[in-house]
């Protein structure tokens, strides 16, 4: 196994529920993750559950499971590929008055397909974690001023 990861962690100027909101809502997390075109909820948002995913570009979507849920902290997910275990961690914590947001991709991919997952697959996320935590970021800031704009 060849295990790629990839940690990117964003400012955010919003209130921890407010990301809550925003993590929780899984069906729209095609809002601010940009490499994802559609998401399915299959239950509620508790360890165990699944939901579907459908990575951009994909042909079909993949089933990923919630391995830990702790309200307004963190919460993990893992996606079997059959050749590959992608797991993604999200986390926001308090330094000082900022509310720091950090979401880790950490790929386990099987020695025969890790050239092709390394060439082909990780560019993606390597690219779009930061794009995304950075996107979710401003959406929460944009949904908590938004009452104040009269939006």
């Amino acid at each position: 196994m060849k295990t790629f990861t990839v940690t990117h962690t964003e400012k955010a100027n919003a209130k921890k529920e407010t990301i809550w909101a925003l993590w929780s809502d899984i069906n729209n997390w095609p809002d601010w993750d940009v490499g994802l075109s559609a998401c399915e909820s299959l239950g509620d948002f508790s360890a165990g559950k699944t939901f579907k995913l459908t990575p951009k570009g994909a042909p079909e979507a993949v089933t990923a499971t919630l391995q830990e849920v702790v309200e307004n902290e963190r919460f993990s997910d893992k996606t079997d590929l059959g050749f590959a275990t992608i797991e993604a961690a999200h986390e926001m914590k308090m330094d000082g008055d900022d509310l720091l947001v950090t979401h880790t991709i950490t790929a386990n991919v099987a020695d025969e397909k890790a050239g092709f997952f390394e060439e082909v697959i990780w560019p993606g996320f390597r690219a779009g974690l930061p794009q995304s935590v950075e996107s979710l970021a401003k959406l929460a800031e944009q949904r908590e001023c938004a009452p104040t704009l009269g939006l």
